[in-house]
């Protein structure tokens, strides 16, 4: 049987994160909040369809949107994408894919304790509103109402990472966040005058 290709490898890579990610960022909307935010109370970080394809660094000629659902359906073909960038070489190009690849699941199981939160994130000419990382990858999210993943690296790159501090979560298209993600009722009152607004009756008791 003869080895895959490196090609084949990232497809299927692809193919597998794309399920992952509508189930965890897609599906879900989180609420964030931490002391190392100073430009907002909080973020909300909310994912969509046409982020996917940028945080692999392939390059393709189907929408970002297209590539994202022939990935999450199992189409995506080696014909769909390559790994031609303006400006840079080849092989270097492998060399990231290669790198986000290897951690494409990590940023799945970002949202858990022991995760760290830096405001206006900077790396690689790449501004974010904010970044998190947890040791093994490090997720920056985009400038907007509602933070897109935008950028995904390998290790921790935060300069000045403050612990987050409570994470809740609610299905995508509802109104109020209604779990916990991380944190308790104590952390959920520390924060409660800013974010009352976004929280279900059952968050709000005592």
């Amino acid at each position: 049987m003869s080895e895959k290709s490196f090609k084949e490898r990232v497809r299927e890579e692809m193919i597998n994160a794309a399920i992952q990610y509508k189930q965890v960022y897609v599906d879900y909307e989180y609420l964030i909040c931490s002391e190392a935010f100073v430009e907002q109370d909080f973020y909300i970080v909310a994912g969509r369809e046409d982020n996917f394809q940028d945080l692999t660094r392939v390059n393709s000629t189907l929408s970002p949107k297209e590539f994202y659902f022939k990935c999450l359906q199992g189409v995506l073909e080696e014909s769909d994408f390559d790994f031609a960038k303006s400006g840079q070489d080849e092989k270097m190009v492998k060399g990231t894919v290669r790198r986000k690849i290897q951690i494409l699941p990590n940023m799945m199981e970002l949202f858990k304790a022991g995760v760290e939160t830096e405001e206006k994130f900077k790396k690689n000419k790449v501004s974010c509103s904010f970044a998190t990382a947890d040791g093994m990858c490090t997720l920056g999210f985009s400038e907007s109402k509602k933070a897109r993943p935008k950028t995904l690296l390998k290790g921790n790159e935060l300069n000045n990472p403050k612990p987050v501090e409570l994470i809740l979560r609610k299905k995508a298209g509802t109104k109020l966040f209604d779990e916990i993600v991380l944190g308790n009722v104590e952390t959920i009152q520390k924060y409660r005058e800013k974010i009352q607004q976004l929280l279900s009756e059952e968050m709000l008791k005592d």
